[in-house]
């Protein structure tokens, strides 16, 4: 399958988000990054909530966030064969690595 690939402001955009939402998690308000007070995060207050989603559409649009996760679930599709469904890792398929053995032996018979 082949798609549109996420460039360094769909990253950008996608990693902030993602840190946000994480801070969220912990109890964290998103802040600035210039200012080294705490504020803590409280789900049942409107203006924090407020407050959060602001900030987490704010870091969406600054670029594509369903092209990075998309992007990602096309390379871990078993069927496009990119990557090894064994693997807990990143890591390539054995196809591709087979090949690339095979190749690298080539290679060298043919400098021989």
């Amino acid at each position: 399958m082949k798609m549109a690939r996420a460039n360094e402001k769909d990253l950008e955009a996608a990693l902030t988000v993602s840190r946000i939402i994480e801070d969220l998690e912990k109890g964290y308000m998103p802040g600035d990054d210039d200012t080294e007070e705490t504020e803590f995060f409280d789900q049942d207050d409107p203006e924090h909530c407020k407050r959060a989603l602001g900030a987490i559409l704010s870091a969406a649009q600054q670029g594509s966030i369903f092209r990075v996760t998309f992007g990602m679930a096309v390379v871990l599709d078993s069927r496009n064969k990119l990557l090894d469904p064994a693997a807990d890792t990143l890591e390539l398929h054995p196809d591709h690595v087979r090949n690339a053995a095979l190749a690298a032996i080539a290679q060298q018979k043919g400098e021989a």
